[in-house]
């Protein structure tokens, strides 16, 4: 109810709004990932193409563009934040199991679901076609994974909900899933590979101290290969289309 709240009652756009929605219309109606530059439709780089490929699918599926297909855009993005609420509440109950046993999963879930669900300060991006939905998304994902990592690392059980998914335990499989999130996550938000740096310098000392050294090659190498795949067919695009290195 926020959210569609927002949405209905307080829609907005801003610079990079109209570029998104530029970048999604002509991909979709001229196959051609860029802008009108001096009247003539030119491939460009200047926005990863994660988010106008959401847009893209967006007018694909309602037949609309623009101002027209923004009502729709941000019901979609309403739905991608409330999956994002429940990331986050599984991301405290993980938490809890690590340190605070006066606590139980069940209810740091439930209190930080109503706190992510109740925040107006991330519930308002739904209502402005822009990233920053997505990053919430794909950062929260990430941070599941490396809780789930460093559960792994110290030697804890799952909990029962990972269990009945088959989350695989072993850190080739957790590196694979942290890098594969951010590499999906930087197709959005450039930036987003930050959180895997900052996992290295976390985790790499720690395996080491630990003369793990075979998993500490492992998950080094899986987790960076499995990031930057899913930014090869972009680098690709751009060797091919603009002759230059830029992934």
């Amino acid at each position: 109810c926020l959210r569609l709240y927002f949405a209905l009652e307080f829609p907005q756009t801003s610079g990079d709004t109209v570029l998104y929605e530029e970048f999604a219309a002509n991909w979709l109606k001229h196959h051609v990932y860029g802008m009108s530059v001096g009247g003539v439709l030119t491939p460009i780089d200047m926005r990863v193409p994660g988010y106008p490929a959401y847009l893209a699918l967006v007018y694909f599926l309602t037949g609309k563009t623009g101002d027209a297909a923004r009502l729709w855009v941000m019901l979609g993005q309403t739905a991608v934040d409330l999956l994002t609420c429940v990331l986050i509440a599984a991301i405290a109950a993980l938490l809890v199991s690590f340190s605070v046993p006066a606590w139980n999963a069940g209810r740091a879930f439930r209190v930080a679901l109503w706190l992510a669900a109740t925040c107006p300060f991330t519930a308002n991006y739904v209502a402005v076609p822009l990233t920053e939905t997505f990053a919430f998304f794909f950062t929260s994902l990430a941070l599941l994974f490396i809780c789930l990592l460093f559960l792994r690392l110290q030697g804890r059980s799952f909990p029962p909900l990972a269990t009945k998914f088959h989350v695989d335990k072993k850190v080739p499989f957790l590196a694979a899933a942290i890098g594969l999130t951010l590499g999906l996550g930087t197709l959005f938000r450039p930036e987003t590979p930050l959180i895997l740096a900052i996992l290295w310098l976390l985790a790499v000392p720690l395996l080491l101290f630990r003369r793990e050294f075979r998993q500490c090659f492992q998950f080094l190498a899986i987790s960076g290969v499995a990031c930057f795949l899913p930014l090869v067919p972009w680098g690709i695009r751009n060797a091919v289309t603009l002759h230059e290195v830029q992934f």
